[in-house]
């Protein structure tokens, strides 16, 4: 039987794994590819801000694994919606820069990453609607 605490468990640890990405691997990125100082800046603060985000939806869904499975539920439910919104618009700006940026594959979102998005998505919504 799927529980509702194991997922909200992999959501904390995905978004936790973000941290990695936005706080170490951003600023990295970002000084090979933008040369203005301006722009890393901002991309820099983006990246920041991106973390901390992260940071607080692993927190919450880590303190929310052990509440109630109906509310568990209806929360998976809305987190499962805006994961397929969240979805769409990773696809979407892969495509559009692969079409921009033919040559540069560190612009977009790694085909592995968005495949860990979708199944992190189905599982969500799966477990939303099947969860007793």
């Amino acid at each position: 039987m799927l529980k509702p605490k194991m997922v909200f468990t992999v959501l904390a640890t995905w978004f936790a794994f973000h941290l990695i990405i936005f706080w170490i691997l951003n600023p990295m990125g970002v000084d090979a590819i933008i040369a203005d100082e301006k722009g890393q800046f901002m991309a820099r603060m983006m990246g920041y801000i991106g973390g901390f985000l992260s940071l607080m939806l692993a927190y919450v869904f880590f303190m929310i694994k052990d509440i109630e499975n109906g509310i568990a539920k209806k929360i998976l439910l809305g987190v499962g919606s805006i994961m397929v919104i969240a979805d769409g618009i990773i696809i979407a700006s892969n495509m559009s820069i692969t079409e921009k940026f033919p040559n540069d594959t560190m612009m977009a979102t790694p085909a592995p990453a968005v495949a860990l998005w979708i199944l992190l998505t189905v599982y969500t919504l799966y477990v939303s609607i099947t969860a007793e």
